[in-house]
């Protein structure tokens, strides 16, 4: 039998045998990456519509992809573009910037930092783009030595960049910047579309708010809006704490809108600029606005601390409170203190006020003959322990701990010997 190689071996091993020499050249394997290496990030960029295509579409919306026109017509099409730029080396400058403000406009919608009303800032950016790579991903990344495969083994947004660790002994592992790195395997796709959708403002607001898909069907059940139990807590609770952070997030924007206008109306005052009806009926609806939503806060309110009162017992709410009311008191009289003792540091400040705090607390306790408010006193001493140093524990032990322990004792005693 003939084993000799066949004519159409010998021609593949011999062009083989070329591009091998061809690629041992510098400059050769520098081409090849310039001509056909395209990283991940830059596919959507650079294989989608080019901005002849963007403007041909905006432009001449009827002529379709795949059209024949004759060369004077295609003439007259690139007339009506402008003058073409001079290629120099300005031009390729302004060039690699554009290129440079699309990578970032991708990298924004990776991370899912986009308003709905940038949308029009990203109409030259595709419909879909590449989600970053995940660790563990198989990549071909290009570094100073040439283009290796490897592996994902850490992801850094900050710098943009990928730590790969490279299969080739003798590599180990190099920091690449995503502009270097294309994925392997199949890279998921995100949609443009569906970022702006989900980051809509009005999405904020309660009447359009719509229950998480995995407890929708628990949710719409009647017997469970009454008196159902999700994670150890009523499901009326839960709604009125989840209607009251969309509320609070409304509030803000509306406030901060609040603040845009004032800023408008001082500028006009000042340069004696009449009040257009523009204006004027913004900020009125925006007033308007904030008093309904202060109505529906007050009623949510007093929903929640019916609520809390039902679910956390009238005791446990009214220590909360003197616990609030004690830290208030200890901060304003540190403050007070504090101008004539003038201390900066931020930390001995806020340790101050809570030791202050619990003189405020035993107080509170002596006067009211609360046994209830007990606990109180010993989760404040819990938790001043935990954030002592261990060098001033022993001091804190003598100092705080076993003065106020005395003082608990006595006052129980009294307690117990006088109830009323």
């Amino acid at each position: 039998m003939d084993r000799s190689p066949q004519p159409n071996n010998v021609n593949s091993i011999n062009v083989g045998i070329k591009i091998k020499n061809f690629l041992k050249v510098q400059k050769a394997r520098k081409w090849c990456c310039y001509e056909w290496f395209y990283s991940t990030i830059d596919r959507a960029i650079f294989l989608g519509d080019n901005d002849f295509a963007t403007c041909l579409k905006s432009m001449y919306p009827d002529i379709e992809p795949g059209t024949k026109l004759t060369r004077l017509q295609w003439s007259i099409i690139r007339r009506s573009f402008g003058k073409p730029r001079r290629c120099s080396s300005k031009f390729f400058e302004e060039e690699r910037m554009m290129l440079e403000g699309k990578r970032n406009k991708v990298r924004q919608l990776q991370l899912g930092e986009v308003k709905c009303s940038d949308r029009e800032l990203f109409k030259d950016i595709p419909d879909e783009v590449p989600a970053m790579l995940i660790i563990g991903t198989s990549v071909t990344a290009h570094i100073p030595e040439g283009l290796f495969v490897g592996e994902v083994e850490a992801v850094d947004p900050g710098t943009t960049s990928y730590r790969i660790r490279f299969d080739r002994p003798g590599l180990g592992t190099h920091t690449v910047p995503d502009h270097n790195v294309q994925c392997n395997g199949e890279v998921e796709m995100i949609s443009k579309d569906s970022l702006f959708t989900n980051n809509d403002p009005s999405d904020l607001m309660p009447e359009v708010m719509l229950p998480h898909p995995s407890i929708s069907s628990y949710m719409n059940s009647e017997n469970n809006l009454s008196s159902g139990v999700l994670g150890g807590y009523p499901v009326p609770f839960l709604r009125c704490i989840v209607k009251m952070n969309k509320l609070l997030k409304v509030k803000h924007e509306l406030l901060n809108k609040m603040k845009n206008l004032n800023s408008t109306v001082e500028r006009k005052t000042s340069f004696k600029e009449p009040m257009d009806s523009g204006t004027q009926l913004m900020y009125a609806t925006v007033v308007l606005d904030l008093d309904k939503l202060n109505k529906t806060l007050n009623t949510n309110i007093k929903e929640l601390q019916s609520h809390c009162k039902t679910h956390l017992g009238s005791e446990t709410i009214a220590a909360i409170q003197v616990k609030a009311e004690c830290m208030e008191i200890s901060e304003q009289l540190v403050k007070e203190a504090n101008q004539l003792i003038k201390l900066k540091h931020e930390k001995s400040t806020k340790f101050v006020a809570e030791l202050t705090a619990l003189l405020v607390q035993v107080e509170k306790l002596s006067t009211s003959k609360n046994a209830s408010l007990m606990p109180i006193l010993n989760e404040s001493i819990k938790n001043l322990r935990s954030v002592v140093h261990p060098s001033n524990l022993h001091s804190f032990q003598d100092n705080v701990e076993v003065p106020l322990a005395h003082i608990q004792a006595r006052l129980k005693q009294e307690f117990l010997t006088n109830p009323d």
